[in-house]
């Protein structure tokens, strides 16, 4: 059992619930995943892990797209059960493979990326955005979430270095690119209540999660809202 399955279990609802509730919050994050992507060439797409399926809305209509989690936390009739080291799909099956801040939770990350390019058709595009190391979002997860999430946060994270002992990987690296965007709300309370659950800070009242946000990630107030700093980093692998 994988760390992320462990973790989901348990998480999955109040995770589910926080995007159900607000799902807009994450609107940047979402699209910076796919900013770069030519969609005039993409038939189909596999979101893994996709937790809930949040990213079909920001892709084209015409766009096949296969949904697949590690948890059974997420799993319904659009969402599939797979393992990252074994994924139930035929050589060169997707034009594009889609990946969002799930992969640190991996034991074998390398073995997940293997298993995404044998899936794709050559010449396409495993893309994957995740947290990057010694970054506001490594430290709000690993010491902030840790501490006042009941299941902790051991989150193993990336940098521009992170495949550079895995060559076959590395070649196949055409692009990193470190992201910044906020995660959007209209309000305080929205902002408060959404980290708690997608975090599950169970252990924190509300003074502490708006402190954490505001003192690790930062706060800027605008006339549309509040918007909470946030950033990935990005890998594309082309085979």
């Amino acid at each position: 059992m994988n760390d992320y399955q462990q973790i989901f279990q348990k998480r999955a609802n109040d995770y589910h619930y926080a995007m159900q509730k607000y799902p807009n919050a994450r609107d940047n994050e979402f699209e910076s995943l796919i900013s770069t992507v030519d969609f005039s060439r993409i038939k189909n797409v596999l979101d893994v892990p996709s937790g809930g399926g949040y990213l079909k809305k920001y892709l084209p209509n015409n766009i096949e797209l296969n949904s697949a989690d590690f948890s059974e936390g997420f799993i319904n009739e659009n969402i599939q059960l797979v393992q990252p080291t074994e994924l139930p799909y035929a050589d060169n099956s997707f034009d594009l493979v889609l990946s969002l801040s799930g992969m640190h939770h991996l034991n074998d990350v390398s073995m997940f990326v293997n298993e995404c390019l044998r899936v794709i058709k050559g010449g396409g595009s495993f893309i994957f955005s995740d947290v990057k190391k010694d970054s506001p979002v490594d430290f709000f997860l690993n010491e902030f979430v840790n501490k006042y999430n009941s299941l902790g946060h051991n989150g193993v994270f990336f940098s521009e270095n992170s495949f550079v002992e895995f060559p076959l990987l590395q070649e196949k690296i055409i692009r990193i690119q470190y992201k910044q965007y906020p995660f959007l709300f209209k309000n305080k309370a929205e902002m408060i209540y959404f980290f708690s659950l997608f975090f599950g800070l169970d252990k924190a009242n509300e003074q502490l999660i708006y402190s954490g946000i505001n003192d690790i990630l930062g706060i800027e107030v605008t006339p549309n809202g509040f918007e909470v700093g946030w950033g990935l980093i990005q890998f594309e692998f082309i085979k």
